[in-house]
């Protein structure tokens, strides 16, 4: 065979993490179909091992868990996914461990060692079972930049390679990127620098030098969500602490004597809401029915741009209002005065907040603590104050008990409709903020940074044992609450760090500051020398926004187009052979974090959009 039908297609998939491995998935599901015989060449190019990438790697402490559980986790497209390419089915987390003699069980919550070991075996099984035109060839090296050639074909640079991959098209999906101090971070790190303090900007915990912080010394952490879980058992736990099951359930924390004094605080003064760890009790929604695509398009069709707050929000806690309710009326019908049907016909005319609404839940769910309370749920110590700080550790001991027991009890099922219902709404609001929907400004702030700070506040919690060991961790003294507001200021005249909390008297003081927290997104800022080159040259380019007066909202994000995912470069021309996927790619969401199995999970659905573009461009088939 000779001419156009014998050239071999070339594609390179930058990274080698969980992303790129669905990405992989799809370019060999795909490409019998539109390559149409063609042989196909892909290079995955990664310095760690591929499967589990730099934030999966294998070579972190076996205490640092998921906070997903094992049948909750697959890397495999099934019979849910709506897409045009064809399903390859696989396993669970949970289904190869049992394959592998691992003994998870589906609701374990496994630890990040034996995750990579999965996502080692997925990326080895995808790769075995490629089509007999593909070939995948593995580089464990580090890109380094990326140039155009001749005839639209793409120049790949590795780090110590002199001749470089020559490609067809260039996917990037490096997932996390670590990333600079923003500014008032540096501000703090040089502070630190000149009086001879610690100081921890945002960061991965397994990424960190936790050996830095001194024994017995009080520390000052900042930040009470997933990062602070994993820096506060690296740091008590991980230095020989152990604990010890009392005979209800509760823990005890025996210290090593190694571990620092954690003073935490954050805005809300609590830490993530406890993973719900049963199951269902009554009937599933099966989609949204107040906030839909169809909903918020006519709406801007009537109003124009929208904020997420102001417009959306009243749509969103009615949507799930119906979830949570839904789940009580058919679950836990002793606990209500009338029947599902009944109270939806009537709670469907009336809008979120109004006095006819609250006044049909009140007189139809007779209990308050069966009621949904978006105040109490999302601020739970709002309007609270502590004269004695002892009283504060006391209230948060009771409030974290009282949150894990609740999410382990059928009894309050509801609260895991809830929880459904955030995962479907998140999908009607991805869909309005991807199609321009929103205003600029709240984008940037709503959708950004308060939406998914609800979402992950309640919805992406660290496992209950955690919580119980934070627990302990407080009774032994090892840990102490600074309440809700946390401020943290400096003194150069005593060159401490300096904290303090809105609504609790008094003020602690340390040489060490942990931001205890993920490095947001900032392209500007990665550390990474392909993106930094890239974008030194105007390759490539950060995702802003502008209102109707040009008034910049920077999202950090690199830009893409929507919704083929192709580089946009600084002078906003589309590469038509350069494309990027992950959790720091677009406006709004495209893959990040794992993907439950039969959820028809829009990651699958964006990576096989994303290959089957990708093989048409390549092949000449677009």
């Amino acid at each position: 065979m000779t001419g156009a039908s014998t050239r071999r297609l070339t594609v390179a998939l930058v990274g080698a993490g969980p992303g790129s491995t669905v990405v992989l998935d799809r370019l060999l599901a795909n490409a019998a179909a539109i390559a149409r015989g063609q042989p196909v060449d892909i290079h995955v190019v990664d310095p760690y091992p591929p499967g589990g990438g730099r934030v999966w790697r294998r070579d972190q402490p076996a205490l640092l868990w998921m906070n997903s559980t094992a049948a909750d986790v697959t890397m495999f497209t099934d019979e849910s996914v709506v897409m045009d390419g064809p399903v390859r089915p696989g396993p669970t987390l949970c289904e190869w461990s049992d394959r592998a003699g691992a003994g998870v069980t589906p609701g374990a919550f496994p630890s990040r060692p034996l995750l990579n070991d999965y996502l080692s075996w997925c990326f080895q099984h995808i790769v075995s079972s490629a089509p007999r035109q593909v070939a995948v060839h593995v580089h464990r090296a580090r890109a380094i930049d990326l140039t155009d050639g001749p005839r639209a074909q793409q120049s790949l640079w590795l780090d110590g390679q002199d001749i470089p991959i020559t490609a067809d098209a260039v996917i990037l999906a490096q997932g996390h990127l670590p990333v600079a101090p923003a500014a008032e971070y540096q501000e703090l790190a040089d502070f630190a620098d000149r009086h001879a303090l610690t100081y921890l900007p945002p960061h991965y915990a397994a990424d960190a030098d936790l050996d830095v912080v001194t024994p017995g010394e009080p520390v000052i952490m900042r930040g009470m969500g997933l990062g602070f879980i994993d820096d506060m058992v690296l740091l008590t736990e991980g230095r020989g602490g152990r604990f010890t099951r009392n005979a209800g359930g509760s823990l005890t924390y025996h210290p090593s004597g190694r571990e620092p004094v954690l003073y935490t605080g954050s805005r809300r003064g609590v830490p993530y809401h406890s993973k719900i760890t049963y199951q269902l009790q009554g009937e599933r929604l099966a989609g949204t029915q107040f906030i839909t695509p169809a909903v918020t398009a006519a709406m801007y069709a009537r109003r124009g741009s929208l904020d997420l707050r102001r417009d959306l929000w009243p749509l969103i806690a009615k949507e799930l209002g119906r979830f949570y309710y839904h789940e009580l009326f058919t679950a836990h019908a002793d606990r209500v005065t009338i029947g599902w049907p009944e109270f939806l016909a009537s709670y469907a005319q009336h809008d979120w907040g109004s006095y006819t609404l609250a006044d049909l839940v009140e007189a139809s769910v007779p209990k308050a603590e069966d009621r949904l309370d978006f105040d109490r749920l999302l601020d739970p110590l709002a309007d609270r104050a502590w004269g004695d700080p002892g009283d504060l550790q006391d209230s948060l001991r009771g409030y974290i008990a009282a949150n894990v027991a609740r999410h382990g009890d059928p009894a309050h099922s509801a609260d895991l409709g809830l929880f459904n219902g955030l995962l479907m709404t998140f999908g009607a609001v991805v869909d309005a903020v991807n199609s321009g929907r929103l205003t600029a400004r709240s984008h940037a702030e709503d959708f950004s940074g308060w939406f998914r700070g609800i979402f992950s506040y309640y919805a992406s919690g660290p496992p209950p044992q955690r919580l119980r060991e934070l627990s302990a961790l407080s009774a032994a003294g090892v840990v102490r609450f600074l309440g809700p507001g946390i401020e943290v200021t400096t003194d150069p005249g005593r060159p401490v760090f300096r904290a303090r909390g809105a609504r609790v008297t008094g003020h602690v003081e340390a040489r060490a500051l942990i931001e205890s927290r993920l490095p947001a997104a900032t392209m500007s800022r990665a550390r990474d020398p392909l993106i930094g080159a890239l974008y030194a040259r105007g390759d490539i380019s950060e995702e802003s926004l502008a209102d109707s007066e040009g008034r910049p909202y920077p999202l950090g994000k690199l830009r893409v187009t929507e919704p083929d995912l192709r580089l946009v470069d600084a002078a906003a021309a589309v590469h038509a052979r350069r494309f990027a996927l992950g959790a720091w790619v677009g406006r709004g969401f495209t893959i990040a974090g794992f993907t439950r199995p039969r959820s028809n999970a829009i990651s699958f659905r964006i990576a096989d959009r994303l290959a089957r573009t990708v093989l048409s461009e390549v092949a000449g088939t677009a």
